[in-house]
Order: structure tokens, then sequence, then C-alpha cells
């Protein structure tokens, strides 16, 4: 993080630099090249060119240096490199590394440390010739003889009278299995989230909750030391958090986010789920045992209380569960 307040202040402008001026760009440039998000000439062609103007800026503060902070490896080289090493596998053209000739002598320079090819790997530029994914030319069909009609052998007997087996049918999700609810999670979903009148619609949740199919809970990260310092940071790793729970959206709803104040962040959330134990989604989660649920009481009047506060207060700056709220997303 630096050896002085002078360089801790830079380490964390640089963090800033790769997350608001570059990170922005991927979805439209290295990751639709992967295929998680869809491939459009024009949009890749804007991303890129915002990447190589911020990458202008980057060259020339490299200038004479090792390093973007200090003498030795930070944080500011790991974030930074963890997002160009996709660009310069995947985009980057061999014109543009010499363009940024200072980017890529210190990239070179990160990427054959020691402690990063173990976890990474070894890095190589990848050989662009043009923008964009390549089309593949298929190979013309040559032309073939007819094929001689052969007799279709017959069909063997099931050995033991057995029958064939039956193809497999899409695994189903044990939390369809339970019995149906008179609450409708999608009505309640279109009515809090369409409607300025939130409190209404709370009121009307209360009125058809079902407490035997559906469950509330909070949910708590219970972070190290150290986490918890720096507000973008907190709400990556809450972001990263519901990324990975794609596949729940159709069971749950819930406010989730970060809480509290500059050095001491809290992440947070209040979920409602299908069924009455915890989710499987939940402790499936990789971060599942670094988190904290407490089931809540639909009739205690505090615990109804709590669920109101969390899903009421989402704007930052206003005040939950005690705490000031930073940034809450609401996963539905």
């Amino acid at each position: 993080m630096g050896s002085n307040p002078l360089e801790r202040a830079q380490v964390l402008q640089w963090g800033e630099f790769v997350t608001c001026e570059l990170q922005p760009n991927n979805a439209l440039t290295v990751y639709s090249l992967v295929g998680y998000y869809e491939y459009n000439q024009q949009t890749f062609n804007a991303a890129l060119a915002r990447v190589r103007n911020h990458l202008r800026t980057l060259n020339t503060a490299l200038q004479g240096r090792t390093y973007l902070v200090g003498n030795s490896v930070t944080l500011a080289d790991i974030e930074l490199y963890m997002t160009l090493k996709f660009y310069y596998l995947l985009v980057f053209t061999e014109e543009d590394r010499k363009t940024f000739s200072n980017v890529t002598t210190w990239f070179t320079t990160v990427a054959s440390h020691p402690t990063v090819v173990e976890v990474c790997g070894v890095s190589r530029f990848g050989r662009v010739t043009q923008k964009g994914p390549r089309k593949v030319e298929q190979p013309k069909p040559q032309p073939q003889k007819p094929a001689e009609k052969k007799p279709e052998p017959k069909k063997e007997e099931a050995k033991g009278g057995e029958e064939e087996e039956a193809p497999k049918s899409k695994k189903k999700h044990p939390l369809d299995d339970l019995p149906p609810s008179t609450f409708i999670l999608d009505d309640f979903k279109r009515d809090f989230l369409n409607t300025p009148d939130k409190r209404g619609a709370l009121d009307r949740f209360w009125a058809n909750y079902d407490s035997n199919g559906y469950s509330l809970w909070h949910v708590h990260y219970q972070k190290l030391a150290s986490e918890g310092k720096i507000l973008f940071k907190t709400c990556n790793y809450y972001s990263m958090f519901l990324q990975k729970m794609e596949n729940f959206r159709k069971y749950t709803f819930s406010a989730h986010g970060v809480y509290g104040v500059e050095g001491n962040f809290e992440i947070r959330g209040l979920w409602m789920w299908r069924g009455t134990d915890i989710a499987p989604q939940m402790k499936e989660h990789d971060a599942f045992e670094y988190h904290t649920f407490k089931r809540l009481d639909s009739s205690n009047e505090s615990d109804r209380k709590l669920v109101e506060d969390y899903w009421l207060h989402v704007t930052a700056g206003e005040t939950c569960d005690g705490l000031p709220v930073q940034e809450v997303t609401y996963f539905r």
C-alpha cells in the first residue's frame, strides 16, 4: 500500500483510475471477445478508443519509472496488471505495444515477478492483427459420391427385458419441490419496485406474506480486520458476492449493500427467500462461511421494523439499522 502517506494516497489514486476509467470498458471489449457479452464492432471500437486514450496518460506517467508508485510492487500495480493482462492477450496489436512502450515495459516487469507468475501463470502477448473477433472461414465441402444404401441392422431386443434408458431430464431445483405457497413473489416484486409508495407496498406485503413458504433473514458479512476500510473496495466485494447468486433471483428478494463510515464499512442485507431454512444457493456460495444468518420472525414487531428499515432506506446518506447507507442493491 506504499511506504508513506503520499505513496498510500497515490496507490489509492491509481486504484480509482483502474476502477473508474479502464474497467468500465471491459464488457464491450475483452468480455465480448470471450462471449460474456454480445459483440458489437461499433461499441467495441468506441470502448477500445477510450482505453487507448487512458493508456496515453498512463504511458506518460510511467516515463522513467519501473512501478506506478515507489520502487516496488504495490496494490496499484497488481490491480492495473490484472486489468491489462487480457487486453495484451486479446486486443492490443504490436503497434499498440510499441505506441505505449512504457506501459508495455512496465507490464512485462510485473508479469515476470515470481509471485505473479506463480499465481497468474506466464503472460503472453496475443497475435492480434485486426480489431474484433476473427471470422473463421469454413472449408468448402468436397463433392462426394452418393453413398450406397446399406440395409439397416435389426434392432436387438433389450437383454433381460430391460428398456432403453430414457434421456435424462434437467435437474430440478430443490426449492421447486416445496409445497405451493399462497404468496406470489413476482407479484410482490412488481408492486414494490414499480410504485413510488413503497410504504403502501410493504403494507400489502405483510397482508399476503406466507411464513410457511418463505423466510426472512438478516445477512451480515464478517469482515477481516483489514477489510471495510475503503468504500470502492467494499462495494466491489458485495457486488461480486451478488454476481455469484444469479441463479437465485427467481426465489428471492433483498436489499443488500454497504453501510457505515469511512474506515469502518459493513456489508449487510435483509433477504427473503423461498423455504424456511438457509437456501441451498447460500450454502453453496464460496463466501458462505464468512457470513452470519439470523432468521427473523414476521410476527415480531421489531423484526418487521428491521425489514422495513432495510427495504425502504436504500439511498446514500439515509440511515439504516443505525448506520449511514453508502450503496445498496435491490437483488431481485
